[in-house]
């Protein structure tokens, strides 16, 4: 049996404060106390008191915890709830346009599970099925998931087949590059605002345009980029020029690549320490540098003015030396498993 100091002790140590207060009238009890001046003491019915000690005699500590309550039951059985969610996943994106509403699953369950709900708990079952609604992600029309698998599956095997034989994969840099066009056709984003409103950013109608040339190395965090107001082969070369001068010696850089129409194997002949693979068509969620491109306009670029080309080329420097500012940050934004060479 527990003594008044035990009962003390608990009520000391817990966070809960019904249960403190159940504990602090055994504390009371236990001191010989009545249960009328346990009740007063305590500034609760006499007859809590009565059945917090009684559930104590009788079951002892776990007497004094809290009941589960069962709720009410779900009207939807595990399998219709399976078959909800099956549907649901089915049909977010309608084969002939459009996208998927609450009324609409609110008339499956209806028609076709002979449940009827009202519309607000239509959202309340989507949410506890995992379901939220979010953003899109668009994607090309003949991107291939087999080509994007397999192309990850086999990444060591064409890493070896297009690097120099004598460099051992502990020797090996994955970059990842890409670029950017930003400008005057600006994006705007979500902002705070009050609700019900419609709140009002600058959306500027001019045309100068600056291309951010960009490069990560997620192993170790080093990074490369270059500005400028078109883009071409030359400027690829450039670009890779500076990668290449960043590897350290008795090092190699691979350089991953989407299928643009200035990266071409040609752009790194005289580099002998960089190598060049591209990505599957149609790819892009493969590039973590998409990814960065998103962080820089949702921190740094969008919802703004920019007075002119210079502007462009001062401002996305900016931002740029925000982003690797934190190496961390660089780190864990832009590395994939698939990538790693070694363990």
């Amino acid at each position: 049996m527990h003594t008044a100091e035990d009962f003390k002790q608990l009520a000391r140590q817990t966070s809960r404060g019904q249960l403190r207060t159940r504990y602090l009238a055994l504390y009371h009890f236990k001191r010989g106390e009545t249960r009328t001046q346990i009740a007063l003491y305590l500034g609760v019915a006499r007859g809590s008191v009565n059945t917090w000690v009684s559930n104590y005699l009788a079951h002892g500590l776990d007497g004094l915890q809290d009941k589960l309550r069962p709720g009410r039951t779900h009207q939807l059985t595990a399998v219709q709830r399976k078959h909800l969610s099956e549907f649901i996943q089915h049909n977010a994106v309608k084969p002939d346009g459009g996208r998927l509403i609450a009324e609409d699953v609110r008339r499956y369950i209806r028609d076709t599970l002979q449940v009827d709900y009202e519309l607000r708990n239509v959202y309340r079952i989507m949410h506890a099925l995992g379901f939220s609604w979010i953003t899109s992600r668009s994607k090309h029309p003949k991107q291939s998931q087999e080509a994007q698998d397999a192309f990850k599956k086999n990444f060591q095997l064409e890493t070896i087949l297009h690097t120099p034989g004598h460099l051992g994969l502990d020797r090996i840099d994955i970059w990842f590059q890409d670029e950017a066009r930003f400008g005057q056709q600006n994006q705007t984003t979500r902002i705070w605002a009050a609700t019900g409103s419609r709140p009002r950013v600058v959306k500027q109608q001019q045309f100068d345009y600056g291309y951010l040339f960009g490069a990560v190395c997620p192993s170790n965090g080093k990074t490369e980029a270059f500005i400028s107001p078109f883009v071409n082969k030359d400027v690829m070369r450039q670009h890779l020029k500076q990668i290449s001068e960043t590897t350290e010696p008795g090092r190699h850089a691979v350089v991953i690549i989407d299928g643009a129409g200035w990266h071409t194997p040609d752009t790194a002949d005289e580099l002998a320490n960089v190598t060049l693979i591209k990505l599957p068509p149609y790819s892009p969620e493969l590039n973590p540098i998409e990814q960065v491109w998103q962080w820089l306009r949702q921190h740094c670029l969008s919802n703004r003015v920019f007075e002119g080309y210079d502007d462009i080329v001062e401002q996305v420097s900016a931002a740029w030396n925000m982003f690797i500012s934190n190496v961390e940050r660089v780190k864990s934004m832009c590395t994939r498993d698939w990538i790693k060479l070694v363990n």
